[in-house]
């Protein structure tokens, strides 16, 4: 595991165990008290603790498009990167529809290798932050994902970033 995905994994553990003993409540709703899954065109958020992990991610994202990662052997850590199967599975074990997978696994893959490599999973976390890049078609859908495999309020909480985050680190482990 590289120094950049273990960093996020690190946070993501601190606010996963915070959320669980409930030192971290999740925000309040944006849709009240309705507790089906987001429509699409409702506006999915990250809680002050999901936007934290999305900072850490899209700061690891930069630091490796700028050839930092390259420093610590990016290309030659074990894993690097999760089929577009695997990535699949993963989207299924969070309640994704055909075309939620197909739509997230297309927006991942960047390069369109076949493959969701570190960098590129970085980057898609780290844009669901931001006044650009986080009302984006592709990082509602990702935000959406999460809330879903969540509490389904509206609201992405650390514990539900960190979910997904930590999802993305055991299928790396798995064999393409």
């Amino acid at each position: 595991m590289t120094p950049l995905i273990s960093g996020l994994a690190s946070v993501a553990s601190l606010l996963f165990n915070a959320s669980s003993s409930g030192a971290a409540k999740p925000s309040s709703s944006a849709r009240g008290s309705d507790a089906s899954p987001a429509e699409p065109s409702t506006q999915i958020t990250l809680s002050k603790e999901a936007e934290a992990l999305s900072g850490v991610a899209g700061q690891s994202a930069a630091a490796s498009a700028r050839g930092v990662a390259a420093r610590f052997s990016l290309a030659s850590s074990q894993g690097g990167s999760v089929s577009t199967e695997n990535f699949g599975e993963l989207l299924t074990q969070f309640g994704a529809t055909q075309a939620q997978k197909e739509q997230l696994t297309a927006g991942f893959d960047a390069n369109h290798d076949g493959k969701i490599s570190q960098e590129e999973f970085m980057k898609g976390l780290g844009d669901t932050s931001g006044a650009k890049t986080a009302n984006s078609e592709l990082s509602q859908a990702i935000l959406q994902l999460m809330d879903q495999g969540g509490n389904a309020n509206g609201v992405v909480d650390g514990k539900e970033f960190a979910r997904f985050s930590m999802a993305f680190i055991a299928a790396e482990k798995r064999p393409a």
